[in-house]
């Protein structure tokens, strides 16, 4: 590529001037009005050994790239003006500039009406994402698209560009005839064609279907999505807060009830197993009584009673509504005259779920206790109110034997160890609270009372000692 600088108005060629001409005139004082042809900045002419060449006097007000080009590069550019210029209603610009010299494009394909402009640019040597992104986004902020030429596939680091994969670099082999360069392979994400001249073809017939926008576009879209991700994740952990307090709350308000009517439970012939836990509606905070049940197996006695384990995943059907259970807690509620009543079982849809389920509801108001908030209660929190009649088991001793004795040797025989005893627990029944005994001792004031005179005076009336008018 030829050197110039712009002299009084006019460019000069580097390489058209001897070394001789171009030490007078790195001597004369015309290199004060010598300046860059593409910025416009002021230029100098320096001699390096054989390379004579203009550069920068300074470069800080400088903002265009100015690189040496290779013969590839300069070849592809020739191979894309040549088919831009071949296609009717297009034509080309090599080395287009911004008017504030911001950019220069290599090869520029604009429309005749000056409707669509598109920005090809040859990048064979590497070339950092960011500044892939910047470049773009200048075309893009002018309303020009544009489009990479590289030999290889560029690092992902979460912003597209378009580009055209080739696999012709800088030190690939140039062809006679740099026409043959549009066979090359083109490999992009946003056409299907397979050679670089047709993927020419098809972006100047079509419009280019790049969703994507222009790196900022993109850079607006990974923060929206990060907003939306943080929202996400502090709704949830709100959510989690807020269900853990709920959690905490309903054990804080309930107790179980043999805490708070005493160790009792109602023995049935091959009944249910019922668990039972007295909490307070979330919304009004009525009282109530809720409930685990598993079925007795039939003809088994039991020994001891399984482990409680509350049902997460309910169906519209479960056990805790069938008559035996029912049966059960109603006579244990009686026998320990609990001023507690038990909660509804209704059919309502779980939002959570998307199905309907057989749900504990409020008595009272009628809300519904979720089943998930149910299992979070602790088993301590929980005891036994009705069970099947345990069967009373003892500790058996071994008979003990003696050792036979070996008469022809006179030693013992072989004999095993005997069997340990299986140590068997003994179920005892819970005892009746105080005030359900029918045998206790009676307290003064129930002696005293207008009931106790009369049944003294019964019981009296039936001993030898009575006398008629005495009491």
């Amino acid at each position: 590529m030829p050197l110039v600088a712009m002299l009084d108005g006019e460019r000069v060629d580097a390489t058209k001037h001897t070394r001789e001409s171009w030490a007078e005139l790195q001597s004369s004082d015309d290199r004060k009005q010598m300046v860059m042809p593409l910025c416009g900045i002021r230029a100098v002419a320096k001699t390096r050994g054989e390379t004579r060449f203009f550069a920068h006097l300074t470069v800080a007000d400088c903002r265009v790239e100015h690189g040496g080009e290779t013969p590839q590069h300069q070849a592809v550019k020739t191979a894309l003006r040549d088919r831009i210029d071949a296609i009717q209603g297009w034509h080309a610009c090599l080395e287009y500039p911004h008017p504030s010299r911001e950019w220069i494009i290599d090869v520029l394909a604009e429309s005749d009406d000056g409707a669509r402009r598109i920005a090809f640019e040859v990048q064979l040597s590497s070339q950092a994402p960011l500044g892939y992104q910047a470049r773009s986004q200048r075309y893009f902020n002018d309303r020009v698209f544009p489009v990479w030429i590289v030999p290889r596939q560029l690092e992902h680091n979460g912003i597209e560009v378009p580009v055209v994969v080739t696999g012709f670099g800088k030190s690939s082999q140039l062809p006679e005839d740099p026409a043959e360069l549009l066979q090359l392979p083109a490999i992009s994400s946003f056409s299907s064609e397979n050679t670089l001249g047709k993927f020419v073809d098809a972006i100047l017939t079509y419009p280019p279907r790049w969703p994507q926008g222009s790196p900022e576009d993109q850079l607006a879209a990974i923060r929206r999505a990060q907003e939306r991700e943080q929202r996400a994740r502090q709704e949830a952990e709100l959510k989690q807060r807020h269900l853990e307090e709920r959690i905490a709350e309903m054990n804080l308000n309930s107790a179980s009830p043999e805490a708070a009517y005493g160790a009792h439970t109602v023995h049935t012939d091959g009944g249910p197993f019922v668990w039972a836990t007295l909490t307070q509606c979330w919304s009004c905070e009525h009282p109530m009584m809720l409930w685990e049940a598993q079925a007795g197996d039939d003809g088994v006695q039991h020994t001891a009673a399984p482990r409680l384990k509350v049902k997460t995943d309910i169906r519209s059907k479960r056990y805790e509504n069938h008559p035996d259970v029912h049966q059960a807690l109603n006579r244990w509620i009686g026998e320990t005259r609990a001023d507690v009543g038990k909660a509804y079982l209704k059919m309502r849809r779980s939002k959570t779920k998307g199905a309907e389920y057989s749900a504990f509801v409020c008595p009272a108001c009628d809300a519904l206790m979720g089943q998930m908030f149910v299992s979070c209660i602790g088993t301590e929190k929980w005891s036994l109110v009705s069970a099947p009649l345990l069967k009373k088991t003892r500790t058996t001793e071994p008979s003990a034997k003696p050792r036979p004795v070996d008469a022809w040797r006179g030693k013992p025989q072989k004999q095993r160890p005997p069997n340990e005893p299986a140590v068997q627990t003994l179920y005892r029944r819970p005892t009746v609270p105080e005030e359900l005994q029918t045998d206790r001792k009676k307290t003064w004031a129930e002696l005293h009372s207008p009931e106790g005179v009369a049944e003294a005076r019964q019981k009296f009336m039936g001993t030898r000692g009575f006398r008629a008018g005495t009491l």
